[in-house]
């Protein structure tokens, strides 16, 4: 019905336009009518409102060559782990290091394109530079001060639930 791209002053010009205040409703039949009116133009209204996403699905840019190594990875595996034999476990680590090397040489690729478009008239030979620069900020994990001590909070969740925790414990209303 909405997306962030709704337009919700369109959505209510188009309500306020259409709908009828001046109704009587004094039968259960009239209340019912009126009722899935006022649906039908809620949902039109959103629909006229809500621009036509033109389902962009992102291409699949993966090469057929590892569409077809993945799964030979993984029966050679699943073998592997089966019979534990010396011929399987080098059949896996064949199709393994195959893989490897072809995404290391797709990403050397894209890495040559990318530095290729660089250019010092654009400013963008800039911008990896100064992304590279700047610090990278790691919260790191809290202790957990419970019986046993041992007890680490690393998400930000259990971290906000341990510092609520304490401030709960350490301020008072008097």
């Amino acid at each position: 019905m909405h997306n962030s791209k709704t337009n919700w002053d369109a959505y209510r010009q188009i309500i306020q336009d259409k709908v009828n205040l001046s109704i009587k409703l004094k039968e259960h039949e009239d209340i019912e009518l009126e009722t899935n009116n006022l649906l039908s133009l809620l949902q039109h209204a959103a629909k006229e409102a809500t621009p036509n996403n033109d389902s962009q699905r992102t291409t699949n840019n993966i090469p057929y060559e590892f569409k077809r190594l993945v799964p030979e990875k993984r029966r050679a595996r699943s073998v592997w782990q089966a019979t534990r034999t010396p011929d399987s476990r080098r059949i896996y680590n064949r199709k393994s290091n195959k893989l490897k090397s072809k995404l290391q040489e797709m990403r050397n690729e894209s890495f040559e394109k990318y530095v290729s478009n660089l250019t010092r008239e654009a400013n963008s030979i800039w911008k990896p530079i100064k992304n590279r620069r700047k610090p990278k900020t790691t919260s790191p994990p809290i202790r957990k001060y419970s019986t046993p001590p041992v007890l680490w909070a690393k998400s930000d969740k259990e971290k906000a639930e341990l510092f609520g925790e304490h401030l709960s414990e350490v301020l008072y209303t008097y």
